[in-house]
């Protein structure tokens, strides 16, 4: 008899051990901001956010694609985030899509996003395509069980993004992302998207320049709510002058990777914190060193300064017309790091267009942990062979030229 009652004992603590170990292992992210660094962690974090939507997900988005039944190289595996959006509007969860106006009408990829789009309209996902207001929305952000009227109890998250949402950004690209649970992220992006979503387009659009004053017509501020959130930067809002103040803020080092370096305050800003009496460690990756970036790289290395070094990463295959060099990644992420203390991920180059015509969205962030894995993915970009290559200073061309900045 105490052998059969000890026999069930020690079967039901098996069980509830059982049970325990499966509940930890499927339970979710536990909360709290988190660093996502791409290709390293791929698509579940997308996933796992929107499986985990109970009443609504907002997503702006440059370029999307994402979806096994869309014809593209490489191709989209079944689990893909479209696939989820869809499934998630399928079990009742409201989503709403804010797509680039331009990307979808003409741009490289336009048939693909008008293949995603349609599938996800008839999913009963409503999709708007971006105003014109902005050049272009260069945004990439989730919002998952962001504010709603008639609603309460299960606090949201912002997943604010530099990667587009096609199959070659999981797998070819260096790029990242940041996942906050702060309620006050959540909300301000959620009142900016509602607003996005409902921007009239003007007659005429906005179109592309340099100079703010050739912008026609410039975007402007009353296009944007009200923002309060100290961590969010909104272009064309104030991306900018919270971007020059990280970076002008560094007294030991700055780390810095963009796709595109073009604007030149930025570039002078660089430069003045190279020079400065403290000489940090500046340190810059880029995509490349030609077209857009060429100024960038001939005025900041035309210093010969030797705590200022600019590698760059053009990946695999280069674009048409360059040389043969190859990289692994191609550097299409956008962050900055000053004195290993404060960071800042999001969707920005640190170009004219990006901070002062387009809709885009960053965030500032100080966490010791996230700002740590940050560096080391950095470091390790910059530093081991193959990873990244010298930039080379250009000798010819139109954008071959060294920015004028302020003694």
């Amino acid at each position: 008899m105490a052998t059969s009652i000890r026999s069930s004992i020690g079967a039901a603590l098996a069980a509830l051990l059982a049970a325990l170990l499966t509940s930890a292992c499927s339970a979710p992210s536990p909360p709290g901001p988190r660093l996502v660094i791409e290709p390293d962690d791929g698509r579940g974090f997308i996933l796992e956010a929107i499986a985990g939507a109970t009443r609504n997900i907002r997503l702006t988005i440059y370029e999307i694609t994402d979806l096994a039944s869309v014809e593209q190289t490489p191709a989209a595996p079944a689990r893909s985030v479209v696939q989820a959006l869809i499934d998630a509007a399928h079990r009742g969860v409201g989503v709403r899509v804010i797509v680039d106006q331009g990307q979808y009408g003409t741009g490289n990829n336009a048939q693909q996003i008008q293949q995603t789009v349609g599938a996800m309209r008839n999913a009963g996902i409503a999709v708007q395509l971006s105003s014109t207001a902005f050049c272009v929305t260069h945004q990439k952000t989730f919002v998952i069980d962001g504010p709603a009227s008639g609603f309460s109890g299960t606090a949201g998250k912002a997943l604010i993004l530099s990667l587009n949402l096609m199959p070659g950004y999981f797998g070819g690209t260096r790029d990242y992302a940041v996942i906050s649970d702060d309620q006050g992220v959540v909300q301000e992006a959620s009142r900016v998207f509602d607003s996005d979503f409902t921007l009239p387009s003007p007659n005429p659009g906005c179109t592309y320049a340099y100079t703010p004053a050739a912008t026609i017509p410039p975007p402007s501020a009353s296009d944007t709510p009200a923002l309060g959130e100290a961590s969010l930067l909104f272009s064309p809002v104030n991306s900018k002058p919270r971007l020059l103040e990280i970076i002008g803020s560094a007294r030991q080092s700055l780390l810095l990777t963009t796709e595109e370096l073009g604007d030149d305050d930025m570039i002078c800003a660089i430069g003045a914190v190279a020079r400065s009496a403290a000489r940090p460690s500046v340190r810059i990756l880029l995509s490349g060193d030609t077209g857009s970036n060429a100024a960038a790289v001939k005025t900041l290395l035309g210093l010969a300064l030797p705590n200022l070094s600019v590698r760059v990463m053009p990946g695999v295959p280069p674009p048409a017309g360059a040389p043969s060099f190859q990289t692994p990644l191609y550097m299409h992420g956008k962050q900055v790091i000053a004195d290993g203390a404060r960071a800042f991920v999001g969707s920005e180059n640190l170009t004219n267009t990006s901070l002062l015509q387009n809709r885009e969205l960053g965030t500032f962030f100080d966490d010791p942990g996230m700002i740590a894995r940050l560096q080391a993915t950095f470091t390790s970009d910059f530093a081991t062979p193959g990873n990244s290559l010298p930039a080379q200073v250009c000798t010819t061309g139109s954008q071959c030229v060294t920015i004028s900045c302020p003694p």
